[in-house]
């Protein structure tokens, strides 16, 4: 005989199902589940006082009245403000940089001439058409960069610039196979894009029945050099990255019916992921041509729309259900949610969940990207047919501790005042939602060496001059060898007579580590900032100056390394933790169709202080 288990009551449980038995054919009203008395059910509402709440009558339509107004200028600390077209995302607008095509570009542009040469032969049917003739014409006139070799009788400059093209294996590869046998296509454009005319003529001066040949592989290769390179990676961009603070800094404006343009500022931004948070409401400055009253065009762009809709729950998984007779997902256990007491985040979320969840309502409302939209107000029906106007959340007040908005922007104060209401318009910038990103062309680490008081700019990523990347320690080590080998330094003191100690002023560093050195801002003598400085060459008993590399780091340096203006940095933009910054190409589809890309910088926190190493003033033993 089994025994009974006393706590599930086997086996003396009983089990039972309540289902619904109907006399008729059809199961419609079964299935139904309608209420036969509903006036007994609102009399016993109306008994436990559920009509005096705010939520028992549900909503079934709303009227929403908004205004909405689009960006129509733009402007960069380097630029005057420009006409603003939602055709290309804002943050290629703003966050394109110049970039020298390499010699891979200058390879690539004069094979898809040669395409264009070989089609447009065929088209006009050229019957003495010789492409080795045409390859070696062009070779004459636009010849690739020339890569010597290092040679007894050049001058240190002439080394010091060889050593750095001939450091480069997999560009110098790349030259080896393609010298001989290509052109610059580059220069080729350059010329074509001034004059196609000129540049033809004198290409066919031997043979002139082929300049309408040239003339169409000429348009044709401008065409296709302008799709993929010039308006998007070249050309004069007036680059809205501020150098002395790391970051991105414009404006844009909006216009307003009866005020000045509303003026929304990115001050700060830097991280590549450009959003409403990324701006401020300018009120503390006039920025030139963007300050002041709309003009009538840009007036009529403003728009008033009047929306009637039905709103519809919040719904999430694991939410309520507001019908008695439906069940939650079982897959979302809400009450199961472990929060501690700094959980913010999760307790406000839980307490939304489970005790707000059905007195929230979604109202879909398609606006257009790139615009400030400002809700005038919101009208509510329910179901007894009792209007409620809606006012926004927090109005702006910021003293409120229990004032809270989400979509909401901070307002900048002239004279640094605080406190100020904020912005309750939505702003919805004309940004894309995800991007292809390369992985870094260049990369630098700027870190603080607290043993020599310098900040380091370590070049960890070089551009290898072929669209890939080469490793900045890997590099500097190469370069210095090879100058090494050319080196005419005196010879040693022999043994007998050398001394037992030896004193050095100062040793040296890789030459992909660049120096930031304090010094005092102008009319201050306690606040300071980051400059530029060059470590000391001695090569050939001459000294030059170490330039970086990268172009985040060559902001006032010559092509020939001369420097006639120095580079300053802000203080506290290099923190304790250091500085990344990363520059990479960006590819997208904008909403229209287009393919847009450019490349951009990217700054993020580094990994901590470091040591480069170097020592003043030292004495070492000399081994014997």
């Amino acid at each position: 005989m089994s025994r009974a288990n006393s706590y599930a009551c086997e086996p003396l449980r009983a089990w039972n199902r309540l289902e619904p038995r109907p006399r008729t054919a059809e199961f419609d009203k079964a299935l139904e589940c309608s209420i036969h008395d509903p006036l007994w059910m609102l009399t016993r509402q109306w008994q436990f006082g559920e009509f005096q709440g705010e939520d028992t009558g549900s909503a079934i339509f709303a009227k929403i009245y908004m205004q909405s107004s689009p960006i129509t200028r733009t402007k960069t600390p380097a630029s005057p403000a420009q006409a603003y077209s939602d055709g290309l995302p804002l943050e290629q607008c703003m966050e394109k940089q110049n970039w020298e095509l390499d010699y891979r570009s200058r390879v690539e542009a004069a094979f898809i001439f040669m395409k264009c040469l070989d089609r447009a032969a065929l088209q006009f049917a050229v019957p003495d058409y010789d492409r080795s003739y045409w390859k070696t014409r062009l070779r004459q006139y636009f010849p690739l960069p020339e890569m010597a070799d290092i040679e007894p009788e050049d001058s240190g400059a002439q080394m010091i610039k060889k050593a750095e093209t001939l450091s480069n294996e997999v560009c110098m590869d790349l030259s080896t196979a393609t010298a001989s046998r290509y052109f610059d296509g580059l220069v080729l454009f350059d010329q074509l894009l001034g004059d196609i005319s000129e540049t033809v003529g004198y290409l066919t001066t031997e043979k002139p029945a082929h300049a309408s040949m040239l003339t169409t592989a000429g348009t044709a290769f401008v065409d296709w050099h302008g799709r993929n390179y010039y308006g998007s990676y070249s050309g004069g961009v007036e680059s809205a990255w501020i150098p002395r603070q790391m970051e991105y800094q414009f404006h844009a404006c909006l216009p307003e019916n009866t005020t000045a343009n509303t003026v929304v500022s990115a001050q700060e931004y830097y991280n590549g992921t450009m959003d409403w948070y990324s701006f401020d409401v300018n009120k503390a400055q006039s920025v030139p041509g963007l300050s002041g009253l709309p003009t009538a065009t840009e007036k009529a762009m403003i728009k008033s729309d009047l929306l009637t809709v039905i709103p519809r729950e919040a719904k999430f998984a694991g939410a309520p259900n507001s019908r008695w007779w439906q069940f939650e997902n079982g897959k979302v256990d809400l009450g199961n949610i472990k929060a501690g007491t700094t959980d913010i985040a999760k307790l406000i979320f839980t307490e939304y969940a489970l005790l707000y969840n059905t007195d929230w309502l979604l109202v879909p409302y398609p606006v257009q990207v790139g615009t400030l939209c400002d809700v005038k107000g919101i009208v509510v029906t329910d179901v007894f047919g009792e209007q409620s106007f809606v006012a926004a959340a927090t109005q702006g007040l910021t003293d409120n501790w229990a004032g809270w908005g989400m979509f909401n922007m901070s307002t900048m104060q002239a004279n640094g005042v605080r406190n100020q209401p904020v912005d309750t318009r939505t702003f919805i910038p004309p940004v894309t939602v995800r991007s292809v990103e390369s992985e870094p062309l260049e990369e630098v680490h700027f870190v603080r060496d607290e043993m020599t008081n310098h900040v380091w700019a370590v070049e960890v990523t070089l551009p290898d001059n072929i669209g890939g990347t080469m490793d900045g320690n890997r590099y500097a080590k190469q370069f210095s060898g090879l100058l090494q080998q050319f080196d005419n330094t005196p010879a040693p003191v022999p043994e007998e007579t050398a001394p037992m100690f030896r004193y050095s002023l100062a040793n040296t560093v890789p030459e992909n580590w660049i120096p930031f050195i304090p010094v005092h801002v102008q009319n201050s003598n306690r606040a300071i900032q980051l400059q530029r400085a060059a470590m000391p060459r001695l090569f050939r008993s001459g000294y030059t100056h170490i330039r970086p590399r990268t172009q985040l780091l060559r902001h006032g340096i010559n092509s020939d390394n001369t420097q006639p203006d120095p580079y300053f940095i802000n203080e506290e933009e290099v923190p304790r933790a250091g500085v990344q910054l990363k520059a990479s190409f960006q590819r997208t589809r904008w909403y229209n169709g287009a393919v847009v890309g450019w490349y951009g910088y990217r700054k993020q926190v580094g990994r901590g202080e470091g040591s480069s190493g170097l020592k003043y003033d030292n004495t070492e033993e000399v081994q014997q």
